[in-house]
């Protein structure tokens, strides 16, 4: 029976591993959507910010993609912020909607209900993955791959295609 966990759930990969178990598999893996049925995102929210103190916080998205699969990061980090930090500093925060591609003093900060430094190795490259959405997924090609590369050693695959009419 699948249930819905929190990405900081106390044992995540092995709970994760025994739904999957009980899933079928397509090709050599299990589909990354049955991942994202089991894990919920993390990520409430995107903001951009400038000048934000970033040294306390856990790089993800793209930029933890880029330390750990061949995915090249943009010049805008991605960090993971809890709500309830967000909410001590966002009224001291530069938030930009607008900006330049090469700027650097722009951070990306991703929402997350809790505090993305509790969490273990396992648990963060979990909320990673299921932090990016189908649409993010099936757009971005290299995404695909940087995260098929990320799960590989769970047998979750990327290796799967949509079909419109």
């Amino acid at each position: 029976m699948f249930s819905m966990l929190p990405a900081n759930e106390e044992g995540l990969l092995g709970k994760v591993s025994c739904s999957l178990s009980e899933a079928f598999e397509i090709k050599s893996g299990h589909p990354i959507f049955m991942l994202r049925s089991i894990v919920s995102s993390p990520r409430l929210k995107d903001i951009y910010v400038r000048n934000f103190p970033v040294d306390n916080l856990v790089q993800v998205g793209d930029s933890y993609l880029d330390k750990h699969t061949m995915l090249a990061d943009q010049n805008q980090k991605t960090y993971a912020i809890s709500l309830v930090d967000w909410q001590a500093q966002e009224g001291h925060a530069d938030v930009v909607t607008e900006f330049n591609f090469r700027d650097t003093s722009v951070a990306k900060l991703q929402i997350w209900p809790f505090d993305p430094l509790t969490l273990s190795e396992d648990q963060l490259r979990i909320a990673v993955a299921v932090s990016f959405n189908e649409f993010e997924i099936f757009d971005e090609p290299r995404l695909s791959l940087a995260l098929g590369e990320l799960l590989e050693t769970m047998s979750i695959t990327t290796d799967y295609t949509y079909k419109f009419n």
